[in-house]
């Protein structure tokens, strides 16, 4: 419960102050698609969608805040079974571009909330998480980047390790 209501009140301070922020001037949604492990031996995917905003840019760096990140993460033999709501919030570094302008490398590295969810017996179970991503990557071109996530969520009495190669679309 104090995770719900850390991030509510996360989220409540991150539109008051990009109400009154002059300093966010670009602002974009991207969708992604993972594929990859999901927990120690199964093979899994996620789909998400992130809104985030550019906060700082000079010669060597740009930086943005994912204001906010929500991805579902299944496993690919019984979705729906076993599910993994994410609701996160964080930063993405992008270095100058190169090979004539046309690619940039990336990092980035978000943590919130995770709801798992399980159905034992027809009913669902629920446990809820703290969860980090943090990936790697390269920006293709001003749409499109492939990359690699490691997503970690820490139940309690038990750790959930996700490993995805990703496929992102901004626009």
């Amino acid at each position: 419960m104090k995770a719900i209501k850390f991030f509510v009140a996360a989220m409540a301070l991150t539109f008051a102050v990009g109400a009154s922020a002059k300093v966010f001037e670009e602002n974009h949604f991207t969708v992604n698609a993972n594929v990859g492990s999901y927990g120690p031996s199964t093979a899994g995917f996620g789909l998400g969608v992130a809104f985030q905003t550019e906060v700082y840019t000079c010669d060597w760096l740009t930086l943005d805040w994912d204001v906010l990140h929500f991805e579902w993460d299944a496993p690919f033999n019984s979705p729906g079974d076993l599910d993994a709501l994410n609701f996160k919030t964080g930063l993405r570094a992008y270095s100058p571009t190169f090979a004539n302008d046309h690619l940039r490398a990336y990092t980035n590295l978000d943590m919130g909330y995770v709801l798992g969810l399980a159905k034992v017996n027809g009913d669902v179970d629920t446990n809820s998480a703290f969860g980090l991503d943090w990936g790697i990557g390269l920006q293709l071109n001003k749409k499109w980047s492939l990359g690699y996530t490691l997503e970690f969520a820490k139940y309690s009495g038990a750790n959930g390790k996700s490993h995805y190669a990703t496929v992102a679309y901004t626009f």
